[in-house]
């Protein structure tokens, strides 16, 4: 199992490194959107939406006039954390019903829900594709750090349960690995930004612990709506990982954190 989970994001790393500086902001948005479709699918089935293509391509109608109407990365950034952050908040406290059908209004939120999650850190990755496609490669680099080292230190020195009720195998020793591993990966991009010294290297290390804060808060929100469906993953589509959700939960929160945190760093403009 674990031999095919690192083939499996070998190739993944692989292909999508080469998408980032291979090919142009059109093909990378078309993309985006497959991804948008295949995510969407797996988030509808999730919230018990009995017709999740449908749903899914109204997410993509959602995206595709979202972003023709040129809004500027911070506000993409802004809501992406401003969502994370107040579903971080709910989740504590939000009811979980494995295994049962939920009326219509909370199939009909929690598909919606989907929008917000999903849909800034979409955006996000174009734009930075577009514009700095390094930077994207670092925070995919900083997120995947992140889930790897919370992994092996969890599976290693794991004793203490971070929320049992959400999802029961994430420990406290395996957050405190993952966000080592995201604020390193996050001090070893920093020569791709001018300056240098201890201020660029703290700065790094800070940029990674955001990226990797809000990684985990992704993490959590897909897990939410696992364990409501009563589900392992959320699909199959990826071997020895899932579904495409299992991969892009922490990418969907840890891009708005990692742009947010260029701006205010003043890395990007």
């Amino acid at each position: 199992m674990l031999g095919q989970r690192i083939i499996t994001g070998l190739i993944l790393f692989l292909a999508v490194g080469a998408l980032i500086f291979a090919v142009s902001g059109t093909v990378f948005a078309i993309f985006l959107l497959l991804l948008l479709i295949l995510a969407g699918v797996e988030w509808s089935r999730l919230a018990g939406w009995h017709q999740p293509y449908l749903a899914a391509l109204f997410f993509v109608l959602v995206a595709v006039g979202a972003y023709s109407l040129s809004l500027p990365p911070p506000f993409w950034a802004a809501l992406g954390i401003l969502w994370w952050l107040a579903f971080a908040l709910v989740l504590p406290v939000a009811p979980i019903a494995p295994n049962l059908a939920p009326a219509f209004p909370q199939r009909a939120g929690l598909a919606l829900a989907g929008i917000p999650s999903l849909l800034p850190a979409l955006c996000l990755a174009l734009l930075l594709q577009v514009r700095h496609p390094a930077f994207l490669l670092w925070i995919i680099m900083i997120v995947s750090a992140g889930d790897v080292c919370a992994y092996l230190t969890g599976k290693r020195y794991g004793r203490h349960r971070l929320a049992p009720r959400i999802s029961p195998g994430k420990t406290w020793e395996g957050l405190a690995g993952g966000l080592l591993g995201s604020a390193v990966m996050g001090t070893l991009g920093t020569f791709m930004v001018p300056g240098g010294g201890l201020a660029r290297l703290a700065a790094g290390a800070f940029l990674g612990l955001l990226a990797g804060l809000f990684g985990v808060a992704g993490d959590l929100g897909e897990s939410f709506m696992k364990r409501r469906a009563g589900v392992k993953d959320s699909g199959h589509l990826l071997p020895g990982h899932g579904g495409l959700l299992d991969r892009l939960d922490s990418l969907s929160a840890g891009i708005p954190a990692f742009v947010g945190g260029l701006y205010f760093l003043g890395w990007m403009k």
